[in-house]
């Protein structure tokens, strides 16, 4: 019964002529550091690529697919760095697809030996497509079948828009703290007849890094308590969460909810909790890092959880290698 209302909802929402659209969200979030806040551009010692896959809600047929790649540069020389970033989600039985392909640039200012000032922007062109056919409507169930819902005659196949974001970032060897507002445009985001703007969506994250052990610049153990605070209209959600590094291997546990507030009654704001394994294989500098999360909200029985998938491939000069570069984030 619930994987029906779910397919159902995933229709509706496609259709709906005053959907607020959702992000995309990545419980391997600094692992995709660009997408949480293009400050993060170009912290990286020179060349970094970076592949995410997440499969939401594997329990529930056709549910959400999101993929995720890019690219990012440190222009050291120039306090600077430049990224790219391609993502695509994939929802419903509809397949309604969300393309996104941007860039971004990040500038950094030094406070001092140990920290320093990151701002940056993105801008990103993002397409929709939806394929009605997959879409039954009631009409066509009757025994003397009328025309097709007149909506879904008025749904484009496609439409785009640009998207801007912007952030800023405090970073330092100890500790990091950052806030990003994306959609600061409100870009119309219907893909019918009207307008429907895309509210700002912001994010507050940030942590502390409890080192125990190091090797010269290499930090071999360490203990990190995390955040990543997200509120867009009257909707928000808190990761809180806690890392153990012991090289070359990373261990993580979060929390996603809020579990004091209550949008409606019974409804409490509780969504998962977020097991995390991540490896450093320094020889072929590479980082690779897997997560599961346990659904705690009312689908706990038929989603089977949500599974996501990293990849962080890192290459350097030796000279640049040697040069210091403050990432003090997790990895993962």
């Amino acid at each position: 019964m619930i994987k029906k209302i779910i397919h159902i909802l995933l229709i509706v929402f496609s259709l709906c002529f005053k959907i607020h659209a959702q992000d995309p969200q990545f419980t391997q979030f600094y692992a995709n550091p660009i997408y949480l806040n293009p400050a993060y551009t170009g912290v990286t010692y020179e060349h970094r690529f970076i592949g995410n896959y997440r499969n939401q809600w594997l329990g529930l047929s056709k549910a959400y697919q999101t993929f995720s790649a890019s690219y990012d540069y440190n222009l050291a020389d120039v306090n600077s760095g430049l990224g790219f970033q391609l993502w695509r989600d994939v929802a419903g039985s509809s397949k309604f697809t969300t393309t996104s392909f941007g860039a971004s640039y990040a500038y950094h200012v030094k406070l001092d030996k140990f920290r320093e000032l990151r701002g940056g922007m993105q801008f990103n062109y993002v397409s929709k497509t939806i394929d009605y056919s997959r879409l039954v409507f009631n009409d066509q169930l009757t025994p003397n079948p009328s025309t097709v819902s007149k909506d879904a005659m008025s749904i484009a196949p496609r439409s785009g828009y640009v998207d801007v974001n912007a952030g800023i970032l405090l970073n330092s060897t100890e500790y990091w703290a950052g806030i990003s507002a994306l959609h600061i445009n409100s870009p119309n985001t219907s893909i019918v007849d009207g307008s429907t703007k895309l509210p700002v969506k912001f994010s507050v994250h940030g942590g502390y890094r409890f080192v125990q052990e190091k090797k010269g610049g290499r930090l071999l153990k360490y203990i990190s308590p995390a955040f990543n605070y997200r509120h867009q209209q009257k909707y928000d959600q808190l990761d809180l969460g806690i890392y153990y590094v012991h090289f070359p291997l990373n261990l993580g546990l979060w929390y996603r909810g809020l579990p004091l507030k209550h949008y409606k009654p019974t409804y409490p704001n509780r969504d998962a909790l977020c097991l995390l394994v991540g490896v450093d294989l320094k020889d072929y500098d590479m980082r690779i890092g897997y997560s599961y999360d346990l659904t705690l909200n009312r689908l706990v029985s038929n989603s089977t959880g949500s599974h996501e998938i990293s990849i962080i491939y890192e290459i350097a000069k030796r000279s640049k290698k040697s040069r210091k570069v403050l990432i003090s984030c997790p990895k993962f």
